[in-house]
């Protein structure tokens, strides 16, 4: 049965609002509205999708009054605080890009305020749709490589500097962070909570485009005890992305650019099981289409979506945790806020050394 057409407010039409308003723009059910302060976006966006021009604004506030019933906000992350304010007050529905905002009080103040006027909020964690992470998720799961003790992920990446259209990233200290909470986010939904961080960054190299920092570590003790690596850069070109984890009956190794994973067993003459999932770049779009199925399933049932504000909340978490780290030189504790948050304070300030 064909559905209503859904009015969607795409705000932010950067690279990545770029993709959701094309995508968008495949469906027949969604009636598009574009916003963005810079005119030439504007005009650009609509000479690259097909059909008839859609509605574009350059103030927010005039597009919200066009009573758009979801707003995907894609604008830097400084503005998504205010931003999401503004459409929950409208009577939106939400998806934000990630991380949700900030920090994480200004994070829980859109989760509760989401909860308050009784919207649907989506977050963008693609990946948690990426079939070889969801492989990587289920055989962690069922025990194929038994305890877990460790695991390394790397993701180096200039191009995102190549394909930024804003500046931003030159300007904000801990972009990398925020670009790559989506390593903090599948790590623990994979692996678990993080109890503590040690972390350090650093600007280094000669390239054109420089962020501060551009290159960032951490090492990770979940919950569990096992030691996590995290590596994320600006500076590597091509984009390469991977995941290991390690367990004492086995490892598994997967190429997230290359869709290519492999389950090693804990044996001399073991011979790995290989998986192929086909390059990311090829797949990419199916991610972000199935995460706009997942959002318009979950209001149609009146559920929460895959990754709601609770669920994409301990990423930033664990963000602001390395953060300081950074600044004292140290170890810091993960503070923990769920649900019963919303009865309560935030003590959001991780534990000193």
């Amino acid at each position: 049965m064909k559905r209503e057409r859904i009015r969607i407010l795409v705000v932010g039409l950067g690279s990545i609002g770029r993709r959701h308003a094309r995508l968008l723009n495949e469906r027949d059910d969604v009636e598009l509205l574009l916003c963005d302060c810079k005119p030439q976006f504007l005009t650009e966006i609509q000479s690259e999708l097909p059909g008839q021009p859609r509605a574009t604004f350059e103030d927010y506030g005039t597009a919200l009054r066009k009573r758009p019933e979801i707003v995907f906000i894609c604008t830097p992350t400084s503005l998504h605080t205010t931003m999401a304010h503004q459409a929950l007050e409208a009577g939106c529905d939400l998806f934000v890009e990630k991380p949700i905002a900030v920090n994480t009080p200004s994070a829980l103040r859109v989760i509760r305020a989401a909860a308050e006027y009784g919207r649907h909020l989506q977050v963008g964690y693609m990946l948690r749709f990426e079939p070889g992470l969801r492989k990587v998720q289920a055989l962690v799961s069922e025990g194929a490589i038994g305890e877990i003790v460790g695991a390394r992920t790397m993701i180096g990446t200039y191009l995102t500097l190549l394909n930024s259209r804003d500046g931003d990233r030159e300007r904000v200290p801990y972009s990398l962070l925020s670009d790559y909470t989506h390593e903090f986010d599948f790590l623990q939904w994979i692996l678990g909570p993080v109890q503590s961080v040690c972390a350090a960054s650093a600007q280094l190299g000669q390239l054109e485009l420089r962020p501060d920092p551009n290159v960032f570590q951490a090492i990770l003790r979940l919950d569990g005890g096992a030691l996590v690596q995290v590596h994320l850069d600006y500076v590597q070109f091509p984009q390469r992305r991977t995941l290991e984890i390690y367990g004492d009956h086995g490892a598994i190794i997967y190429d997230l650019m290359e869709g290519k994973l492999e389950l090693i067993a804990h044996h001399a003459m073991a011979t790995p099981k290989s998986f192929d999932f086909g390059a990311l770049g090829t797949r990419v779009d199916n991610l972000f289409r199935q995460q706009f199925e997942n959002l318009l399933e979950a209001r149609a049932a009146g559920r929460p979506p895959l990754v709601d504000g609770w669920q994409a909340l301990p990423s930033l978490q664990v963000v602001d945790a390395c953060i300081d780290s950074i600044t004292r030189e140290c170890w810091a504790i993960v503070p923990r806020t769920s649900k019963a948050a919303q009865r309560g304070s935030l003590n959001a300030d991780a534990a000193r050394c």
